[in-house]
């Protein structure tokens, strides 16, 4: 090994080794000595946070800069040189990732050989995760964690007090303004069993958080075919912000919204490579199932599933990608009018109406970024190193690949209304966004890379990205 390369592996199993001791820690948090290493863990995680801001931003309009850079070396001899001038020392590195496919990326790591031992692990993760807050330990007296935790309650609590025709009609009206119906159901359905709505709500994370893990895997696993890339997108899954902001503002329904919201893209992506009526029955119903559990992400996924069809249409020139997703986009406004005119509920759009800005100052954007990632949900969303690992993926991405650009066009399509709409609502679209697949993306992407011109073991920086992401997740819990 020459000087180099042994100086950054030195570096990088000093950082691995230091995590893993804070994760140690925090795992058998409070019987071990901290001798302050979490502190200074949790330290540096604010100290970095800043850095997020313009992680996402280069995220969310990576595809804007790529248009933009396309464009000017298109018809500027200038914009050409200059292009020329700055991507020269990363000669090898582009040429490598447009020609390097994901797949054949995955079979180098000998730690994604076993993909189905990482999808055992991403379940067992998911759920330890979950039950953390509620460890008998931690939480002897069992109390709710969530924001919206007991407000759930009420809403099981009210329903199972009603005859059953009219507890239905309660989730179709006045829960949430029936825009949380299905998972309102499912749940009163439970609790009818003799199971008490706090217990529900209890054990309900515990669930979706497994549940996610799985369809991210199947989303790549069949979406894009490579069972060692699901593997590693799973084992992702629950360390990304889906399980400690989940838990932390009880956002069940969005849970299990992103879990449709996979599956529903994995079963297009198979009827975009060969339509078939089990297929697309298989995606109209799950795109009802979504709409009833989360109008909001219906209206990304969907849209994301517009824009997607279309560009095949183009490339193809057949019309069965465009009239099968019209014919989804069309129920679903269709049952959101039935629904406002039987239950009186209010609309999709009449909602999102209520979300837009009342002014136009382009200098609240900033604000309201700073504050959505920093202070919004105890700062969560502030994770550099999720955010930055993602980020690497937007500008890998391949449009020629249905998958990749399936994904590509899932961020692009949610950078547009993040434009436009407040902190809070800001911070619902990035916990939408499929960070565990551009997390693996961006891994599989680089990560030979650094080991051809620098690192020995290339594998220790999933290590350490994996551990970081597992000690910000479970010090987020901590916290709760």
């Amino acid at each position: 090994m020459t000087q180099r390369p042994a100086i950054l592996t030195s570096v990088i199993m000093i950082a691995l080794s230091f995590q893993v001791l804070v994760l140690v820690i925090l795992v058998f948090f409070p019987y071990l000595p901290d001798l302050g290493l979490s502190n200074i863990n949790n330290d540096t995680y604010f100290l970095l946070s800043p850095l997020s801001t313009i992680f996402l931003l280069d995220l969310l309009y990576a595809w804007l800069l790529r248009i933009v850079a396309r464009e000017a070396t298109r018809y500027s001899s200038t914009a050409r040189s200059i292009a020329h001038f700055l991507s020269e020392p990363f000669a090898k590195i582009i040429s490598s990732v447009k020609t390097r496919s994901l797949s054949d990326s995955a079979r180098t790591f000998k730690i994604l050989s076993q993909p189905r031992l990482l999808l055992i692990i991403s379940l067992a993760a998911s759920v330890l995760l979950a039950f953390v807050p509620y460890r008998p330990d931690l939480n002897p007296n069992g109390i709710l964690v969530g924001v919206d935790s007991p407000t759930y309650v009420t809403w099981i609590s009210q329903m199972l007090a009603r005859p059953v025709p009219q507890a239905l009609q309660y989730a179709f009206v006045e829960g949430l303004d029936g825009s949380r119906p299905l998972l309102l159901v499912v749940l009163y359905i439970v609790s009818s069993l003799g199971v008490s709505p706090s217990q529900v709500i209890e054990y309900l994370p515990m669930i979706l958080a497994p549940l996610l893990a799985l369809s991210t895997y199947a989303f790549v696993r069949f979406g894009q075919g490579s069972a060692s890339f699901a593997g590693l997108t799973a084992l992702f899954t629950p360390f990304t912000f889906y399980i400690p902001v989940g838990l932390w503002g009880g956002y069940y329904a969005n849970m299990l919204a992103l879990v449709f919201a996979y599956l529903f893209l994995t079963i297009l992506l198979l009827f975009s490579k060969s339509p078939s009526a089990t297929k697309y029955s298989a995606m109209f119903a799950l795109s009802i199932a979504l709409f009833l559990t989360h109008p909001w992400t219906w209206v990304l996924i969907a849209t994301a599933g517009l824009v997607f069809a279309l560009s095949l249409w183009r490339e193809t020139r057949l019309t069965i990608h465009l009239k099968s997703i019209a014919g989804i986009i069309i129920t679903g406004v269709a049952l959101d009018v039935l629904k406002n005119t039987i239950f009186a509920t209010r609309t999709v759009a009449a909602d999102l109406a209520t979300k837009l800005p009342t002014s136009a100052d382009p200098s609240t954007f900033w604000v309201n970024l700073v504050d959505g990632l920093l202070y919004t949900h105890s700062g969560l969303f502030a994770s550099w190193i999720i955010l930055g690992v993602a980020l690497f993926a937007c500008f890998a991405l391949r449009f020629r690949d249905w998958f990749e650009r399936l994904v590509f066009l899932w961020v692009g399509v949610a950078s547009i209304p993040f434009l436009l709409l407040d902190s809070y609502n800001q911070t619902r679209i990035v916990y939408d966004l499929p960070i565990p697949v551009l997390m693996a993306t961006s891994s599989l992407f680089f990560l030979p890379l650094i080991g051809n011109r620098g690192v020995r073991w290339p594998g220790l920086v999933v290590l350490l990205v994996l551990v970081l992401g597992a000690n910000y997740a479970l010090q987020g819990i901590l916290l709760l």
